[in-house]
């Protein structure tokens, strides 16, 4: 599954590439390899990593099924709903406003997110528009999030993860500045917000695990290695205010985090009681 070394030119189907974006960063094989260390020694108790990809991949068939065209013609406000539920940086924030909202305009939104025709950015910037969140930032972000998990979990090959956790250029943090070495001193780090950074940052990921001989099922290990990177960062910020253990668990599963970044976290362990979700 070695998307990222695909040429990048279009297809004869028509169908939407996402181009990475060369980086001006370069993430370290010394600290994704601990990551990676550590991250297998976690998911040994808990059925290996297997299990936690055959979990990534519950989800996408979940997305494939409930986003066909086909699918989106009967589609109301509940199917939209028990899709936004594995959206842990988005559930909380925009349960509300998805129950509020008209039905044809919802569905509309996600028509258009995920089967139009204009640039991927600019579908992705009209979603969070559709959402009567105009003076919520962090309900828009939230919105953002959900567009970014719709795009990513439907087609995971097709689209990198693009969520906020994985990068956040108006805080600058996420996922992925846990693989730059010397990061914690850093005050600005030169990456972008475009679709090709995000395809850029997995891209780099996919390579360094390739080096260290993972070579299957390269886009769930992707998503894997960087959630648990941003939960590795969460406990480090955070340890000393009891956020990990309010928002994220992880007391007695140390994957716990990570599997609630993903929204598999009812599987393959238990449905755990939701708590007061945020993602900075």
């Amino acid at each position: 599954m070695l998307w990222f070394n695909r040429q990048a030119k279009g297809n004869a189907s028509g169908k939407e590439v996402v181009e990475p974006t060369t980086l001006e960063v370069s993430f370290d094989e010394n600290i994704l390899a601990l990551k990676v260390g550590q991250l297998m020694e976690a998911v040994n108790d808990h059925g290996g990593l297997e299990a936690f990809v055959e979990a990534i991949e519950t989800k996408h068939q979940l997305f494939a099924r409930g986003l066909t065209p086909e699918a989106l013609d009967t589609m109301d406000v509940a199917a939209v709903t028990t899709l936004l539920e594995t959206v842990f940086p988005s559930r909380r924030r925009l349960r509300p406003v998805v129950a509020s909202m008209d039905q044809e305009a919802l569905v509309g939104a996600v028509r258009e997110l995920i089967h139009g025709r204009g640039q991927l950015g600019d579908r992705m910037a009209a979603f969070v528009e559709a959402f009567p969140v105009a003076e919520d930032k962090k309900a828009r972000r939230a919105a953002a999030d959900f567009g970014a998990e719709l795009l990513h979990f439907r087609d995971p090959e097709r689209y990198p993860l693009m969520t906020r956790w994985v990068w956040d250029v108006n805080t600058v943090s996420g996922s992925a500045r846990e693989f730059i070495a010397g990061n914690d001193t850093m005050t600005e780090i030169p990456l972008g917000s475009d679709p090709g950074t995000y395809e850029g940052i997995r891209s780099g990921i996919a390579e360094l695990l390739t080096g260290q001989g993972f070579y299957r099922d390269l886009p769930y290990l992707v998503d894997l290695v960087l959630a648990w990177a941003y939960a590795d960062y969460m406990r480090a910020m955070s340890s000393s205010m009891g956020l990990m253990k309010s928002e994220f668990g992880g007391d007695d599963d140390p994957t716990e985090p990570a599997r609630k970044l993903l929204g598999i976290d009812a599987g393959p362990q238990r449905q755990e009681p939701e708590q007061n979700e945020t993602v900075h």
